[in-house]
């Protein structure tokens, strides 16, 4: 048996939550071995503009990219991503990532992630190709 080909791409991309708190910003980290301490020291990000460690911006763009995984269930091969990263997240917030349907013939989506406020840290499109 062979699961039957997608006749349709889904409206929507179902919203996926994280909270990116100190710990799965260590994490993140770890994964990509990208310690830069304006994630990680409070002392160091204090003294930045932003004024406390922020997320890296690559954390909510994966969270978008999970979020597609889980829409299309196979991710076809090409796939291609366009964002803007719109803004900085403080650690401890709670970031969200989904996305709309733009065009059915394409599969192209906008895409976001966005604080808890609705405020977008990153905003673009995905485009997974045509059906069939």
């Amino acid at each position: 048996m062979q699961p039957c080909p997608k006749t349709a791409w889904p409206r929507e991309i179902a919203a996926l939550c994280l909270h990116a708190d100190a710990e799965a910003v260590r994490a993140y980290a770890e994964l990509t071995a990208d310690f830069n301490p304006i994630h990680l020291d409070a002392e160091f990000a204090g003294a930045t503009p932003f004024g406390a460690p922020i997320i890296h911006g690559t954390l909510g763009l994966n969270l978008a990219v999970q979020a597609i995984e889980r829409a299309v269930e196979v991710v076809p091969a090409g796939l291609a991503i366009e964002v803007r990263f719109s803004r900085p997240v403080p650690v401890g917030t709670t970031i969200r990532a989904g996305g709309t349907l733009r065009d059915a013939a394409t599969g192209t989506y906008e895409i976001f992630v966005e604080t808890e406020a609705g405020e977008r840290a990153v905003e673009g499109t995905c485009t997974l190709g045509a059906l069939g």
